[in-house]
């Protein structure tokens, strides 16, 4: 009987060293690939090392460049390396040159588009919610803006625009496009929408990697304040910069389900499909940005809202 026994609490001392040693041996080298440095993104970066802080994590920034991208991917192929790719310069770029890497993708407006929904060893996080709840949380914020101007690369986010166009008379707005193909256009894009007598209400700005570098958001929130205009978003980062609103993914969120993804493929048995997960949805407001503007945010609007500056 003793010997049994010995035997029992020996194999449980065994178990449970395994166990405690099991998240050690799980740890991965994880590649972070981003497209462009977009500081609206850091809230995911933090979530992700939050989620998953046993794999270390290297970060490298493509500053939208190709040739950069087969550079470090060309050092990272066939290592069994987690790569996570930040936007779809990033994202397209890991699948074509190095297949055989586990992929989590996030920040990519369309990834059906991109072929990434069905491609070997990939899986990711979405970045979006359905555009006409966007469009209609914003009119719930500023009832009378009506004219909503855009401006947009087309192979970022035009199907994004379409899908709004076709939601925006659900909620009586009218979508008034300025597709760009260069953050040189910019300029003169925004000053058409804001200016004459065609002038929109507000100003949508998408998650346009184009849109989101340090300079051309910063000229974007500034020039359409000084025009006296909102700016709508889709990241609270960006209301805490100036616009009115963002109605969109939780970018922290993000990151979280982006780390649980690399837990998974780090982990041992995993195997087959990972679904694409879904973040949460968030209202923010900026009232300051508001009284500034003379706009009148309604009580039903504060009330919904997760966070109000």
């Amino acid at each position: 009987m003793r010997g049994a026994s010995g035997r029992r609490l020996a194999s449980a001392r065994l178990a449970l060293v395994l166990l405690l040693a099991a998240p050690a041996s799980w740890a991965a080298d994880v590649a972070i690939l981003k497209s462009s440095d977009v500081p609206a993104w850091r809230p995911a970066l933090d979530g992700l090392r939050r989620t998953a802080p046993s794999h270390p994590f290297t970060e490298y920034d493509l500053n939208g460049d190709k040739a950069e991208a087969e550079r470090v991917l060309g050092q990272l192929k066939g290592k069994g390396t987690i790569l996570v790719a930040m936007g779809p310069l990033a994202a397209t770029a890991a699948r074509e040159l190095a297949p055989e890497n586990p992929l989590v993708f996030c920040m990519v407006q369309d990834p059906a588009k991109l072929g990434l929904l069905d491609a070997p060893h990939t899986t990711g996080v979405a970045f979006s919610i359905p555009v006409k709840n966007q469009l209609a949380v914003f009119r719930l914020v500023h009832p009378r803006a009506v004219k909503v101007g855009v401006i947009f690369n087309e192979a970022n986010t035009g199907r994004l625009i379409q899908e709004a166009k076709a939601a925006a008379g659900v909620v009586h707005l009218a979508i008034v496009e300025r597709p760009v193909t260069s953050d040189k256009q910019v300029p003169e894009a925004l000053r058409s929408l804001l200016g004459g007598s065609g002038a929109v209400d507000a100003l949508w700005l998408t998650p346009d990697p184009m849109l989101l570098g340090d300079e051309a958001r910063r000229f974007v929130l500034g020039e359409t304040l000084k025009a006296g205009k909102p700016v709508y978003s889709f990241s609270s980062a960006l209301v805490s910069e100036g616009a009115l609103v963002s109605n969109g993914p939780d970018i922290g969120s993000i990151g979280e389900q982006v780390g649980e993804l690399v837990n998974r493929l780090a982990g041992p048995g995993e195997s087959g499909k990972i679904e694409m997960l879904i973040p949460r949805a968030e209202l923010v407001i900026n009232k300051k940005v508001a009284e500034k503007l003379k706009i009148e945010i309604p009580v039903d609007a504060l009330r919904a809202a997760s966070k109000v500056f």
